[in-house]
């Protein structure tokens, strides 16, 4: 259990922050169509990133925080960070928003997104989040969750 908080957790973290930072990428300097075919592979994770509303906000937003807090957690051991608070927050605020949109508030949301890779990534999510806050005092961590989840909403608004 410790090898999946100290290992495994951080990593995950990492790799999911790149794909968000690459799609971001992708989506801001190349057209939409190219990034499409890379996106599929990463269904899952990626549904819900920038493509959904278009929203080109969150998704380097999120890739940041998760990259920045990986780092604080390589240079300064430091699992529990600012960063990475946001960077999960952020992603488990937007999974919820998803599941909420896809099948109780727009019946069809879209045809592009999938319900099962919805699911999947709020599975995903609640996993990581599990096994995130497990030792975490919530009352030290409530502002940045706070913040995550207004950053998230917020950024859905902007789009």
């Amino acid at each position: 259990m410790n090898k999946i908080k100290n290992y495994i957790l951080p990593i995950l973290f990492v790799y999911l922050s790149l794909l968000c930072l690459y799609v971001a990428y992708l989506y801001i300097i190349r057209d939409y169509n190219i990034t499409k075919s890379i996106y599929q592979p990463y269904k899952t994770f990626l549904q819900i990133s920038p493509f959904s509303f278009n929203n080109i906000f969150i998704a380097p937003l999120k890739g940041l925080f998760g990259f920045i807090g990986f780092n604080l957690f390589v240079f300064k051991n430091r699992r529990v960070n600012i960063f990475t608070t946001l960077f999960v927050v952020m992603n488990m605020t937007e999974a919820v928003l998803m599941i909420l949109f896809e099948f109780f508030i727009f019946k069809n949301f879209s045809d592009y997104i999938d319900e099962t890779a919805v699911v999947f990534t709020t599975l995903l999510f609640s996993v990581l989040v599990f096994f995130y806050f497990k030792e975490v005092t919530l009352k030290k961590q409530i502002t940045t969750i706070i913040c995550g989840i207004f950053l998230t909403v917020i950024s859905y608004y902007l789009h």
